[in-house]
């Protein structure tokens, strides 16, 4: 079972090959994202994109965060310095350690936690 995150579902939005192949090997298997990601996702439509996001969106299983994901965020927030880690991709990567997902991502350096399962496409 995967997790997206935000930027390959917006590839595949944008139309980009390689992401919706990306998202159909996880096909036969329940597919997730974090409530950050629709967050993201629609604040970043125009309201031309919206049936085509709200489809995309219905399609995966929401995953909510808690106070357990926040203070994990926190922790992985503050374990790594070098790379300034941003609040949103700390909650995601607390979101799929916690769900023991793979994180279907594109951007691997937001994402040095070592405990997580990164699938990182190549298109």
């Amino acid at each position: 079972m995967a997790m997206f995150d935000t930027d390959v579902l917006i590839d595949h939005l944008l139309g980009k090959e390689g992401a919706t192949e990306t998202i159909l090997k996880f096909k036969n298997t329940v597919n997730y994202c974090s409530v950050i990601t629709i967050g993201e996702i629609l604040f970043g439509t125009r309201p031309p994109e919206k049936d085509k996001t709200f489809k995309l969106i219905d399609s995966l299983e929401p995953l909510d965060v808690n106070k357990k994901i926040v203070i994990d965020a926190y922790e992985i927030k503050n374990s790594y310095k070098g790379y300034k880690l941003e609040l949103y991709d700390c909650i995601i990567a607390a979101t799929a350690i916690e769900s023991d997902l793979i994180l279907v991502t594109k951007n691997s350096k937001h994402y040095p936690d070592k405990r997580l399962k990164l699938f990182i496409p190549e298109y």
